[in-house]
């Protein structure tokens, strides 16, 4: 049988002790631990439990599974931040991928270094990402050699998941670290890239770069 606080306080407690005490025996009808469980926490609840965890990487759109994996996952991507291993795991959250980095802090030399084969135009003491991320045109955009009369014709392409990898990678990176972004992850085909002449390429298609 459970005690009450008559039962556990001393004859000479006072009415505040007694109080306080009755306060802090009081069964609450509040499930905690479901609420502050990543798996069980009710929807609504997310969002205080996801600042509750220190979360820096939060999108209200995000689906349910999203939130909770990125709530049971805090504790790990915090102890991580700052290291090469974080960028890993947060760009997935906002479904980007690193293709290719370069982190090497050194300048650069006309044409490429001699160790290391670095681009052109690195900034020193740089990280420098290739990232790829997943683009949407608006249904009807405008394209060269193809016009539509529609509201969004002349929309261009929705900017929101770069602003998102940009998020991503700002929790990911100690505030020292400077880090700069390619999203160009794909590129013309040229001749110099020795494709069949089986009309499999032809100039003007696309290909995925594979480094910076």
């Amino acid at each position: 049988m459970k005690a009450t606080a008559d039962e556990i306080l001393p004859a000479s407690s006072g009415p505040f002790t007694k109080a306080v005490s009755f306060a802090a025996s009081d069964d609450l009808p509040v499930p905690l631990r479901a609420i502050l469980g990543s798996a069980t926490s009710p929807m609504d609840w997310l969002p205080f439990l996801a600042a509750h965890e220190s979360v820096d990487l939060w999108f209200d759109d995000w689906s349910a599974d999203r939130k909770r994996q990125m709530i049971a996952e805090a504790a790990e991507l915090a102890a991580l931040v700052g290291t090469r291993a974080a960028l890993d795991r947060f760009l997935p959250f906002v479904d980007a991928s690193i293709i290719d980095r370069i982190s090497h802090p050194r300048r650069f030399v006309v044409g490429f270094s001699a160790i290391g084969l670095d681009p052109i135009g690195h900034k020193p003491f740089t990280a420098h990402l290739l990232v790829k991320v997943p683009l949407r045109f608006p249904s009807g955009a405008f394209v060269v050699g193809r016009s539509a009369l529609r509201r969004d014709a002349l929309r261009t392409v929705d900017r929101e998941p770069i602003r998102r990898v940009r998020r991503a990678v700002q929790a990911a990176k100690a505030p020292e670290t400077l880090i700069t972004i390619n999203h160009g992850h794909r590129r013309p085909v040229t001749i110099d890239d020795g494709f069949p002449l089986d009309g499999s390429f032809r100039f003007g298609d696309f290909r995925d770069r594979k480094r910076l």
